[in-house]
């Protein structure tokens, strides 16, 4: 099963990771990670993964807790792969705005 993982910068301090493992050319099991430098170190802001159940949306709190906010079961792997992608280079922006709000009011 090759694996492979490639980074999208999306600004000098805010980048996508993407890994995913393929099984006879398919997208098996996949992580796409929102990440931000924050203090010199990088954070998880926001995850969509193919996790046991099947492909979702994990939104990070500042504290590391997590919240599965939407369900993407009904995609193929590869296409819930394509839309996290998609998602986080179109909406990085509020989720970021988010993550920081969240840490300023320390709601988490």
């Amino acid at each position: 099963m090759p694996e492979k993982s490639f980074i999208i910068w999306l600004t000098e301090s805010v980048f996508i990771f993407v890994y995913f493992v393929t099984q006879r050319g398919e997208v098996g099991n996949f992580v796409v990670k929102l990440n931000a430098i924050e203090n010199g170190k990088a954070v998880e802001v926001a995850r969509y993964d193919s996790g046991l159940h099947g492909p979702h949306l994990d939104i990070l709190h500042p504290n590391g807790t997590k919240e599965r906010v939407v369900d993407y079961g009904m995609l193929e792997n590869a296409q819930a792969m394509s839309v996290a992608i998609e998602d986080f280079s179109n909406s990085w922006e509020f989720y970021l705005e988010r993550w920081h709000r969240w840490l300023k009011e320390k709601k988490y």
